[in-house]
């Protein structure tokens, strides 16, 4: 049976009703979260939430639920629903006017994506739309999100896996739903959080992963050129994990060739992101991450 997470209570998704005058449906004030469950604990939970929350400070929502509970209910919700692997969106509105905010969380199964992707790469195109880095919601998952969308939709159109913005001077600052890395002699570059890119959650993990490993990781402000002359490149994010990027606007990256580098951080995160860590909001509470 399908079940959504409303306010503190499972209900199915037919009784998963908003108030008309929410203002997440009237003017996007709200925020997003999007990550995989496997087997009810999700890889990183604590950095989704903590991102939810910095997001919610900013838009003025408070968090009507404390952290450590919609932990929880992640579990429950895969579990309720009984799918090991599991795609779950959490939601928060601020609600009505004068009202509470609203908490959804929606879980559905994970449609992987085919190795066959892994082993060919995906390609992108830069999009006619920019990326706002001055505003202060570059660094949120918005509902605003519309300009994603339209990205997407370009990239689409014009037969490629992703799209890839430019910020409004220029510089690369992330994909319509990935964050962008490239090689370029052995270190590995990502644009700042200045230059328009998300903070993703994924991102982080790649970048510690590598510096684990000994490989160099620097934030660094990219130009198209940049990236057509690297040694290779990939994007990530919480569902697809590292997913090397082998063209850009119909030109081969590289030769069109996988980059070492590329699949041995895939093979990194995958084994952290299915070895489910342990989750702690704070030292004493444990639980899953």
């Amino acid at each position: 049976m399908a079940w959504v997470y409303l306010n503190g209570d499972f209900v199915a998704p037919e009784r998963a009703l908003v108030a008309a005058d929410d203002e997440g449906l009237l003017y996007g004030r709200g925020l997003f979260e999007t990550f995989r469950a496997r087997n009810g604990v999700v890889y990183r939970l604590d950095k989704h939430l903590e991102r939810l929350a910095e997001g919610a400070a900013l838009l003025g929502i408070p968090v009507p639920s404390p952290l450590k509970e919609l932990a929880q209910a992640v579990g429950e919700l895969a579990e309720r629903c009984a799918l090991p692997d599991t795609r779950v969106r959490l939601t928060l509105t601020a609600g009505p006017a004068r009202g509470e905010p609203t908490v959804l969380m929606q879980a559905r199964a994970v449609v992987e994506y085919p190795e066959s992707l892994y082993e060919r790469g995906m390609s992108a195109v830069v999009v006619s739309v920019r990326r706002n880095e001055t505003s202060p919601l570059a660094r949120t998952k918005s509902l605003s999100y519309l300009d994603n969308l339209l990205a997407r939709a370009e990239a689409r159109r014009a037969g490629a896996d992703e799209a890839l913005f430019l910020n409004t001077r220029g510089l690369l600052a992330e994909g319509s739903a990935t964050n962008l890395f490239v090689v370029r002699q052995g270190e590995l570059l990502t644009p700042p959080i200045e230059d328009g890119a998300l903070p993703g959650v994924t991102r982080g993990s790649v970048m510690e992963l590598a510096l684990g490993a000994g490989i160099a990781v620097h934030e660094a402000s990219l130009t198209l050129e940049d990236l057509r002359v690297a040694d290779e490149a990939f994007l990530t994010n919480a569902v697809m994990g590292v997913m090397p990027l082998v063209a850009v606007d119909g030109a081969p990256l590289a030769d069109g060739r996988l980059g070492p580098l590329s699949g041995r951080l895939r093979l990194l995160y995958e084994a952290v992101a299915n070895a489910a860590p342990t989750y702690s909001m704070t030292g004493s509470e444990r639980g899953h991450h």
